[in-house]
């Protein structure tokens, strides 16, 4: 692809001041980690003997090494020492890097131990210890670790120092634990190949290790960081110590292949479909730093329906990305307005993966796909490409040919903790194109202040030998805003111009044509009385006007969310709403005329503690919609009574009632789990969605034979149009084996 052709009309005047100050801050020199006290480092030591990995310490190099014993908290009461004692170890070969981990207790009767599943979502809400890697020691991103008293792993990577995170990332470690009479013991072993780093012979990483301990609402960690960052404190890059002692180790160059086999049935009232198919995913280190994917045939058989929501509102849902090729690296192609996590809905991005091989619900055939991530230097570099396969399915009026998708992103580290970035994404089709590219920036001075600032334009050609040239600035997009906060205080305000022609077919956006001024301020006191841990209190408001000035919507909210010491909360929402329609829309197949509407509205919500055996929430709302009303409840409920058994449950009910019509909106989701260990789990996820008129139910076996070899079984069922008398059903059983070589 032509870069030139992304950029070639002319571009508003603000735009040009936009790249030029990228410009100067592409000159600016990067500067180096802060330096820490010797207070805050530690030598790994290296071994030369094996390591079993068993949760006992008992190899002599254990006791060689000089431990991490010194903690503080940073919940509930910042600075103080830590409740209970812990040391921490760190080992290293030519292979691994170990982590000892000694957690010294007065009441093992107490400890909070209910996740055995590998990446359990609240894994954080048991007694758990972690580990923060920033490889590059450029306090930028980071490697996190969690690991709970039974052994239960979650891996994830921090992105843009800590203010955000993709919870989905995984890579293949090892960890066993023990429970002993005064403490619980566990040992880590993380593969250097699984890692990303820079070639030196004397290395220095970026190294956090903390504890958290629910039954106090505690959290501590080594070097320490403010809590007024909250339950994100301990993924801030910014506060990390050293790790010295690393010498002789060389990024692994291995090759890794994962192929996998897939036979499988589909069956419906009309057919029976039998498959028989394979395919593969190869993993291989192109330089030191920078590692190539490549996927043939892919399939996500194991990968979990995406969870229904009730929609109320004339826009697209977003749905986070679970397909595992995708999430390598996923935090280096993220470009658009900052969020904290990938789960969460954006107001707009550039690149949103799941518009590749997902349409309307269908899968669509991914033939192959590459990849190269990584990074050299003061750069980040991440290249995709990806071909999918012709599809067609009439009930749905779908018939796509034949896609191929690039994407080519590249980001500088200034200063330092300060980055400028620049985008490109084509989707490319026999007969026509969609392009875009853009540039952003992101401006630290230090942990409390921040400007970011992105600017993005959008091509599309219906027939290559006719480029469309509109030279008007109504295919470009462009935001900027900032964050503040201290320990009492935090404000944030952006600024976003849409124009009504950006169109990113290969991304995300709510709303086009439109300028929007959205800013949030909150009191954030931790007084500590009555039962009340800590207060977030404020008002926000958000303003979306059209190109021509107008008022569209306007949204001004109060928030008041109460955290309890018990571990639950309480939130009070009041929110004012005005519309002006241009234009008739519709709501769930309802038209709402085009006009003013002004209306008001109320909701709240109570959740228990969620590391307690039994926990819940509940939640009501009620007020104006629209030209009428409503109200609803949202009711949640989970018991875990030990590491082997979960159940979930959660029932979200709406009752509109509008001037033309009125209709309810339910949805209702169970999930039973049943671990027998770390490696071998069942689940059942059911769902129904009354919108849809639809019963879904998925059942997930997965054993995991050897570590990065799976076995699964999956079943999976949606009957459609349930409560008439033309039902219909479609029932799918795959069995898929996957299995990891490393040579």
């Amino acid at each position: 692809m032509d870069c030139a052709l992304i950029f070639r009309n002319q571009h508003p005047q603000s735009v040009k001041y936009l790249i030029q100050l990228l410009l100067i801050f592409a000159l600016l020199p990067t500067v180096g980690a802060q330096k820490q006290s010797s207070e805050y480092q530690v030598e790994a030591c290296r071994t030369y003997e094996t390591i079993e990995i068993d949760g006992d310490l008992s190899e002599p190099g254990w006791r060689n090494a000089k431990p991490v014993d010194r903690f503080v908290q940073i919940e509930p009461y910042e600075g103080s020492p830590a409740s209970q004692p812990m040391e921490v170890r760190i080992l290293y070969d030519d292979n691994y890097i170990y982590f000892g981990f000694t957690c010294f207790d007065s009441d093992l009767s107490k400890l909070v131990a209910n996740e055995l599943r590998r990446d359990a979502r609240d894994l954080h809400e048991n007694d758990n210890v972690f580990i923060l890697l920033d490889t590059y020691n450029d306090r930028r991103s980071g490697f996190f670790f969690r690991i709970n008293s039974l052994g239960a792993m979650q891996d994830s990577k921090v992105i843009n120092g800590g203010d955000s995170m993709n919870r989905d990332w995984d890579i293949v470690w090892e960890c066993r634990t023990k429970v002993n009479e005064n403490n619980w013991v566990l040992e880590v072993a993380i593969p250097f190949s699984q890692l990303r780093f820079e070639k030196q012979e004397h290395m220095v990483w970026g190294i956090n290790l903390g504890r958290e301990i629910p039954r106090n609402k505690e959290e501590a960690i080594w070097s320490p960081v403010s809590k007024s960052y909250g339950g994100m404190a301990k993924y801030r890059t910014a506060n990390l110590a050293q790790l010295t002692g690393l010498a002789g180790i060389v990024p692994s160059r291995n090759l890794e292949i994962s192929p996998y086999i897939l036979p499988g049935l589909t069956k419906n009232d009309n057919y029976t479909n039998r498959v028989l198919d394979s395919g593969l995913d190869l993993k291989y280190g192109v330089t030191p730093n920078l590692t190539a994917d490549f996927t043939y045939n892919t399939d996500f058989a194991q990968v979990e329906a995406d969870q229904e929501e009730v929609n109320l509102t004339r826009f697209d849902l977003f749905f986070p990305e679970k397909r595992p090729f995708f999430l390598e690296g996923a935090g280096l192609f993220d470009f658009g307005i900052p969020r904290a996590s990938f789960r969460r809905p954006p107001p707009l991005l550039l690149f949103y993966s799941r518009r590749i091989g997902i349409e309307e619900g269908n899968a669509i055939p991914i033939t192959a796909g590459a990849k190269i991530t990584g990074k050299t230097g003061p750069y980040g570099i991440g290249v995709l490409n990806v071909l999918t396969d012709e599809f067609s399915n009439q009930e749905d009026g779908i018939d796509i040919s034949s896609t191929n998708y690039t994407v080519t992103r590249m980001k500088r580290d200034v200063l330092d903790q300060s980055s400028v970035g620049l985008i490109v994404v084509n989707k490319q089709e026999s007969d026509k194109y969609n392009r875009s590219g853009g540039l952003d920036f992101l401006y630290r001075p230090n942990e409390n202040f921040n400007v970011q600032g992105m600017w993005a334009r959008t091509f599309d050609e219906e027939d290559i030998g006719s480029p469309e040239t509109d030279p008007s600035d109504q295919e470009n997009a462009w935001s900027v805003g900032s964050r503040w906060r201290n320990d009492l205080f935090r404000l944030e305000g952006l600024y976003v111009d849409v124009g009504e022609n950006f169109n990113p077919e290969v991304g995300f956006i709510r709303r086009q044509g439109i300028r929007r001024i959205r800013s949030e301020m909150r009191y954030t006191p931790w007084p500590r009385k009555f039962g009340v841990r800590r207060v977030w209190i404020g008002p926000e408001i958000d303003c979306i006007l059209n190109q021509d000035n107008q008022l569209e919507t306007r949204d001004m909210t109060l928030l008041s969310w109460f955290e309890f010491e018990s571990g639950g909360w309480i939130n009070f929402r009041t929110k004012h709403t005005l519309e002006h329609l241009e234009e008739e829309e519709e709501i769930r197949g309802i038209v709402i005329s085009a006009g003013k509407y002004s209306f008001s509205s109320f909701s709240t919500m109570i959740e228990s503690d969620e590391s307690k055996m039994v926990s819940g929430r509940i939640g009501a709302n009620f007020g104006g919609f629209w030209d009428g009303s409503r109200r609803g409840v949202d009711l949640g409920i989970s018991f875990k009574p030990n590491g082997h058994f979960s159940f979930q449950s959660g029932y979200e009910f709406n009752q509109v009632e509008l001037e033309k019509e009125s209709f309810n909106a339910s949805v209702l989701s169970t999930r039973l789990s049943y671990s027998i260990s770390t490696t071998l789990f069942a689940k059942v996820f059911a769902q129904w969605n009354n919108a849809d008129d639809m019963i879904s139910t998925n059942f997930l076996l997965n054993y995991i034979y050897r570590p990065g070899s799976d076995f699964y079984f999956v079943f999976n069922q949606i009957n459609e149009s349930v409560s008439t008398s033309n039902s219909s059903s479609e029932s799918t059983f795959i069995v898929k084996m996957t299995y990891w070589w490393h040579p």
